[in-house]
Parts: structure tokens; C-alpha cells; sequence
């Protein structure tokens, strides 16, 4: 795979056929970190606080806190889609 310099995390996404366990996608402001696997969906209920926000099976995180559980979820194993990850 050819490093991504625009996108230092594309080193870490893979397309659902390959393994990919989330997708991340922007929507408005705010960025959608979506599970792919039943493994995935397990992983973020328990990693995310009661608190959290959800649309639907998506976890909502302002783009600013988005390193977080995206460095959360790499360190876990997991890859995001390649051909949905925001720029």
C-alpha cells in the first residue's frame, strides 16, 4: 500500500472485504465512527462512556476528539474502510 502523506491513518484501513471493522464518514460537522463486525459492535459499547452520543449504531465524535478512538480502535486490531474514510 502507498503511504497516504494527506492521511497519516490510511496506513490503518482495508476494505470491508479485507477486514475492515469500522467506518469513519463525516456528517456535517461531526464524524460517524460506524461498526462493521459484530466483533467491532462489541469492542465500542464497551470502549465508549454511557454517555456518549449515538445516531443509530454510530458513535458521534466532534471531529477535534476524533484521534482518540481512532487511535483506540487501531490499537485494539482493527482497520476502517478505505473507501469511505474522511480527508
Amino acid at each position: 500500500m502507498m503511504p497516504n502523506t494527506k492521511n497519516p491513518l490510511a496506513q490503518f484501513t482495508a476494505t470491508r472485504e479485507t477486514g475492515a471493522g469500522f467506518v469513519a464518514t463525516r456528517e456535517g460537522g461531526l464524524a460517524l465512527v460506524t461498526p462493521l463486525t459484530a466483533r467491532a459492535r462489541s469492542w465500542l459499547g464497551a470502549y465508549v462512556d454511557t454517555e456518549a452520543s449515538w445516531v443509530g449504531k454510530s458513535l458521534v465524535v466532534e471531529p477535534r476528539y476524533f484521534p482518540s478512538p481512532a487511535d483506540a480502535i487501531i490499537a485494539a486490531g482493527f482497520l476502517f474502510e478505505r473507501d469511505a474514510f474522511p480527508n
